[in-house]
């Protein structure tokens, strides 16, 4: 079996080695003209969930050598004073899996040295025809490629999907935009193996440790700041976590202006399916959801290792009703989580913004921490163990 998958990124690369595990011959077509450019991002956190599913396709020696540990989830408001604190070394035990914080470039780098020769860069996807026995794909140079299988990885704005689905909605603006940066600072005072969450009005910081003395944070400002970017997004940033507790501002004066990117996050409303024929959409192309829940390269995974699994089962059609039938669900349940939970991030008005941060001392160390294990831990992949968030809690007590 022949399949062409559009996007040399997370999703698509991991697609490819699911895929050729399934004993398929797999090509990656992916429009940047050098896989380094690709390879752009900052940083990301690969849950419990992404780590089983690398486990799986043999990779989990490789994301251990590239993340750093994290053991602790840790929520504190403007003031720095805790919210709530999620233990992550708790969860990888039940479910015989850590969490990781890695770099994006060298997540991409270790998936596109397994794919090898089989990624083709400066490969401008620009529609495809299916056949009676498959899909032509054609591409900006005057290629064309036929394979049996389309699988459209490429990205919030899928070439795939507007093919697929012609007068699909744009993208929605979820109201905030996330301001990204990546910074090597021994002693920068982020605590080690912590996933640091501090809430504001309006605003948002999250920060986390990388391997080699590097740090990864992200401000994000709701869409009534955002406009005041201007030419200076540190000096709307200093501005806006000017007093803010450690290591917020220590961060943001550590930063350089080509250190920072500005990143306006976007999702799509659930579809229903996201299959026609011999063609089919994967990771943000099919479901692409805003950052709050930290799973959307996870998802991307996920998806690459299920299609794998049944396309090793039975032909295309039927390997695409099997996959959506797992997938669909799940990941609709996310992106309406994701929208949700970054909602409660835009809040603004100080007596709407204490209630919201009541509501978390009250319930987040239990009842949400347990609910949001349930929705991302209960995958449903095979050839893992402990893999079902929910069973984790059961018959624990003290979460009841």
């Amino acid at each position: 079996m022949k399949v062409a998958v559009v996007g040399g990124g997370i999703g698509g690369l991991t697609a490819a080695l699911a895929l050729r595990a399934a004993g398929a011959e797999v090509t990656v077509y992916e429009r940047a003209p050098e896989p380094s450019a690709a390879r752009a991002g900052h940083g990301l956190v690969l849950w419990h969930n992404a780590v089983l599913a690398l486990r799986a396709l043999g990779l989990e020696p490789g994301a251990e050598k590239i993340g750093h540990e994290l053991h602790r989830h840790l929520f504190q408001d403007a003031r720095g004073r805790r919210i709530a604190e999620w233990s992550m070394a708790r969860m990888a035990g039940h479910l015989d899996a850590p969490v990781y914080s890695v770099g994006r470039p060298e997540l991409h780098a270790l998936l596109a040295d397994q794919v090898g020769d089989d990624l083709v860069t400066g490969s401008r996807f620009t529609g495809f025809t299916a056949t009676g026995d498959g899909v032509v794909a054609r591409f900006g140079d005057g290629r064309e490629e036929r394979a049996d299988l389309l699988v459209g990885a490429d990205g919030l704005r899928s070439a795939v999907r507007a093919a697929l689905l012609p007068g699909d909605p744009p993208p929605r603006y979820a109201g905030f935009t996330a301001f990204q940066g990546v910074i090597r600072l021994p002693g920068s005072g982020v605590p080690e193996h912590t996933f640091l969450s501090t809430w504001g009005r309006g605003r948002w910081f999250v920060c986390y440790r990388l391997t080699g003395d590097r740090v990864y944070w992200d401000g994000v400002l709701g869409d009534r700041i955002v406009p005041r970017l201007g030419e200076s997004p540190l000096g709307l940033l200093a501005a806006e976590f000017d007093g803010w507790p450690d290591p917020i501002p220590g961060l943001i004066a550590a930063t350089g202006a080509d250190d920072v990117t500005p990143v306006h996050i976007f999702d799509r409303p659930p579809l229903r399916r996201w299959s026609h024929g011999p063609v089919t959409l994967l990771g943000d192309a099919a479901h692409p959801m805003t950052f709050n829940l930290g799973q959307g390269a996870g998802q991307a995974i996920e998806d690459a290792l299920v299609l794998g699994e049944e396309l090793a089962r039975g032909d295309v059609p039927a390997a695409l009703a099997a996959y959506e039938a797992r997938r669909v669900g799940r990941t609709t349940r996310m992106v309406r989580r994701s929208r949700a939970n970054g909602e409660l991030t835009r809040w603004r008005h100080p007596i709407a913004c204490a209630a919201r941060d009541a509501f978390m001392r009250l319930t987040f160390d239990r009842l949400v921490y347990r609910q949001t294990y349930r929705l991302t831990m209960a995958v449903d992949f095979t050839g893992t163990r402990g893999s079902d968030g929910a069973g984790a809690f059961a018959g624990d007590r003290s979460e009841a």
